[in-house]
């Protein structure tokens, strides 16, 4: 039975940038086509460095560890990329467009421009959810790309982390979890002594169906985990009165065709005398 849920990552993502303008935007105006750096090449990498600082009396009596600083980078190849692009890595690129032409003038101390960007990494998972790395930075690491006869031009960008919000957040990990139906489950007492009556909402789902667990306490379980009888449970139509203790707690899991609970609740026994 899982306890944490967690997760098997598999795969590359997609990399945007947006000017950072002292707070981060809602994911809808962040992920969007205009705001890609270029589809990415080699996956990136999150780097989280910290350095600390060992005190020492000189008898070794006394010994304690300060952190000191933080260094957090994110790192990806990028793929497709044009002169816009360029702008958004380096603080000194100009680009201008006319006639057909796009030109990027690059260099110049005078010319930085001295702006940060939000750098969101995505990661597209339907089955067990996306995940979202979320930076504020720049590129300080310059950039190189190689014009080879039978391979791709990678542009290399390294984006350091600045502090996001005034207590000097630099990451911020999202991950998508599963939000679990609740179901409410009742318990009267039922027809013959010893029997209770369960009730359950909201109404099952069309090719679901239910199994049970009663005891002295009972641990639901999570969302998509194995409920059959090899795991202890016991099958229920959803309408024959239960065999059950008073006082006793009694779990019920709605299963889908594979077993895997979907949504569950549970309650205290009241069984008829």
């Amino acid at each position: 039975m899982s306890t944490e849920g967690e997760k098997i990552v598999l795969g590359s993502g997609k990399l945007y940038t947006i000017e950072f303008t002292d707070i981060i935007p809602e994911n809808s105006l962040i992920e969007k086509e205009e705001n890609l750096l270029g589809l990415i090449s080699g996956g990136a990498t999150l780097t989280y460095k910290p350095k600390f600082y060992d005190v020492e009396d000189d008898l070794g009596l006394v010994s304690r560890t300060y952190l000191t600083e933080e260094e957090v980078t994110l790192k990806s190849g990028v793929l497709t990329w044009n002169g816009n692009t360029l702008k958004r890595i380096c603080n000194t690129a100009r680009v201008t467009e006319s006639s057909g032409k796009r030109i990027v003038k690059i260099g110049g101390l005078n010319n930085q421009d001295g702006k940060q960007y939000v750098i969101r990494f995505v990661h597209e998972d339907e089955l067990d959810g996306d995940i979202r790395i979320t930076i504020v930075g720049s590129n300080q690491a310059g950039f190189s790309f190689k014009f080879e006869k039978s391979k791709e031009t990678v542009i290399d960008a390294e984006f350091k982390a600045a502090p996001l919000d005034k207590i000097g957040t630099k990451i911020i990990f999202e991950e998508d979890i599963p939000v679990i139906d609740a179901l409410t489950v009742t318990s009267i007492a039922g027809t013959l002594s010893g029997d209770s009556k369960i009730t359950v909402a909201p109404t099952i789902d069309n090719g679901n169906s239910y199994m049970y667990k009663t005891g002295n306490t009972v641990v639901l379980p999570s969302l998509n985990d194995i409920c059959n009888v090899a795991a202890g449970y016991t099958t229920w139509n959803g309408i024959a009165d239960i065999s059950a203790i008073t006082g006793n707690e009694i779990e019920i899991i709605e299963i889908d065709n594979t077993f895997k609970a979907i949504k569950f609740g549970k309650t205290t026994i009241v069984a008829k005398v």
